[in-house]
C-alpha cells in the first residue's frame, strides 16, 4: 500500500483539563483515487475525549493530501504513548478492501497541576532563596535594614531621597547582607510512606506541591535542583531523563524556564516504589551539601527520624523546610520565626494559611 500517513510533528505538554488536536497527515503519492479511507486512532483511556473511540472517514484523490485532528483531553498527569493507527482503504468500485497498522507512537506528557502558594495553605511569601550572610559581603537591595547618614564614598543610588528631604541631611539605605543559597527540592515516594486509604490523594498532592514550589522558586530566579526516590512510568522523553543513582532520581540545581520543564516532565512520570526509604535517600543525598543550601523536603509525615535528621543537617548550616501532606506530627515547629534553621509546614488544597 502506498498510502503514506504520519503524525504531524508536535509537542504535546499538556497540563490536567487541557485539550489538544493531535495532527495526521494522510498522503496518495499514486495515479489513482480512494473511494474512502477509514483511520482509528488508538487513544489512550486517559487522554481520550468522550467514551467512544475516535475514527475519521474519508475520499482522497490522485496526488493529494489531507489533514486531519483527533482531540485529546488530559485528565491526569503522567506520560502516555499514543498508539498505533488502524487504517482501511477502499476502492470506487467495493471489490477491495484493504487494512494496515502504521506504527506512529508519539509521547503525551501530562504535567502535575501547578498551584498558587496560597491555594495549598502555603505563605504566599515563604522564606526560600537567601541566608544572612556570616560575612556582610553581598548587600541585598531588596531587604532595606535601616538608615544612616552619607559617608564619603557612599553610592548615590543608596540615597534614600524622602528621609533626606525630612531631615535636610543626606540620608543613605542600609541592607541585609545576604548570599544566594541553592534550593533543592526533595519528594518522598516511598509507598510505606503514605496511608493506603488516602494513597492517591496524598501522593498526588505531594507531587502537585513539589511542581508549585519548583515554579515558584524558578520564577523567582533562584537555582532549583530535584531528588527523589520515585520510580519512572516508561516512555519518558530521553532529552530530560534524569541522572539515576541507586535508583534516586536526581536533577543538578539549574535556573531557568528550561530547568522548570525538565522537573515537571519528570514530576509527570514519578510513581512510587517500595524499594528505598526516604531517610535512607536524604542521607546518602546530603553527604556532600554546602553549607547555606536550602532543602525542601515534601512528606507524608514528619516523623521523629526525619526531625532528628532535619536538624543535624541544620547544625551544618543548612536550612531545612518540611512540607507535610498527611498529618504534621511536630506542632511546635509551625509558624517558626521567618529564617528559623527548620521549619515545618502543612499542605492541603482548602486556601489560606494553617
Amino acid at each position: 500500500m502506498n498510502l503514506q500517513v504520519s503524525r504531524l510533528p508536535e509537542d504535546y505538554y499538556l497540563f490536567p483539563g487541557d485539550s489538544r488536536a493531535l495532527g495526521l497527515q494522510v498522503a496518495n503519492p499514486t495515479f489513482f483515487p480512494f473511494a474512502w479511507i477509514s483511520i482509528f486512532d488508538r487513544i489512550p483511556a486517559a487522554l481520550r475525549t468522550g467514551s467512544h473511540p475516535q475514527r475519521s472517514v474519508f475520499s482522497l484523490a490522485p496526488h493529494a493530501t489531507h489533514k486531519l485532528h483527533f482531540q485529546i483531553t488530559a485528565r491526569e498527569r503522567g506520560v502516555y504513548r499514543l498508539g498505533a493507527l488502524d487504517v482501511s482503504v477502499g476502492d470506487f468500485f467495493g471489490v477491495r478492501t484493504q487494512s494496515f497498522r502504521v506504527d506512529e507512537g508519539k509521547t503525551v506528557v501530562v504535567f502535575p497541576e501547578i498551584f498558587q502558594l496560597t491555594e495549598l495553605t502555603l505563605p504566599a511569601h515563604l522564606s526560600i532563596g537567601s541566608f544572612k550572610a556570616l560575612q556582610r559581603i553581598n548587600p541585598d537591595p531588596t531587604r532595606l535594614a535601616g538608615l544612616r547618614q552619607y559617608q564619603e564614598g557612599d553610592q548615590l543610588r543608596t540615597i534614600h531621597w524622602p528621609a533626606t528631604a525630612r531631615t535636610q541631611t543626606l540620608q543613605v539605605k542600609q541592607f541585609d547582607h545576604t548570599v544566594t543559597a541553592t534550593c533543592v527540592l526533595f519528594l518522598d515516594l516511598y509507598k510505606e510512606s503514605y496511608e493506603v486509604s488516602t494513597f492517591h490523594a496524598t501522593t498526588e498532592l505531594a507531587i502537585a506541591t513539589v511542581a508549585s514550589l519548583a515554579a515558584h522558586l524558578i520564577q523567582r530566579g533562584e537555582a532549583c535542583g530535584f531528588v527523589s526516590n520515585a520510580a519512572l512510568m516508561e516512555y519518558l522523553p530521553e532529552e530530560v531523563a534524569p541522572s539515576q543513582i541507586h535508583g534516586t532520581v536526581h536533577v543538578s540545581p539549574r535556573q531557568g524556564m528550561t530547568q522548570l520543564t525538565q522537573i515537571l516532565t519528570i514530576l509527570a512520570a514519578v510513581k512510587t516504589q517500595e524499594e528505598q526509604e526516604f531517610l535512607g535517600l536524604l542521607r546518602e543525598s546530603t553527604l556532600n551539601l554546602a553549607s547555606a543550601t536550602i532543602l525542601l523536603w515534601v512528606v507524608a509525615q514528619d516523623t521523629p527520624e526525619i526531625i532528628e535528621e532535619a536538624w543535624k543537617l541544620a547544625r551544618r548550616g543548612c536550612q531545612i523546610q518540611i512540607f507535610v501532606v498527611d498529618e504534621v506530627l511536630h506542632r511546635d515547629l509551625l509558624h517558626r520565626p521567618y529564617g528559623s534553621a527548620l521549619q515545618v509546614f502543612s499542605v492541603s488544597r482548602g486556601g489560606g494559611i494553617v
